[in-house]
C-alpha cells in the first residue's frame, strides 16, 4: 500500500470527495487526485493537515504502511 491508497481509504471511509477533503486542508481537487493516484507525494506538512482533518493521528492514518 503506498501513501496515495491510504490518502483514498480514508477519503472514502469519511465518505468525502476529493474537493471536500481538499477544502478541509485548503488544497485542490488535482492535488488530491494526483497523491490518491500515486502520481505525487504530500508533504509531511500535508499528511499532518489530512490526520487533523479527519481526527486521526499520523499512526493511525499510516499504521498499514509501518506493518
Amino acid at each position: 500500500m503506498k501513501v496515495g491508497d491510504v490518502i483514498k481509504y480514508w477519503r472514502r471511509e469519511y465518505k468525502l470527495s476529493q474537493i471536500k477533503l481538499a477544502e478541509m486542508i485548503g488544497s485542490t481537487q488535482q492535488t488530491i487526485s494526483r497523491w490518491e493516484s500515486n502520481q505525487n507525494q504530500p508533504s509531511i506538512i500535508d499528511c499532518i493537515k489530512i490526520a487533523k482533518a479527519l481526527q486521526l493521528s499520523l499512526d493511525e492514518m499510516f499504521a498499514d504502511l509501518m506493518i
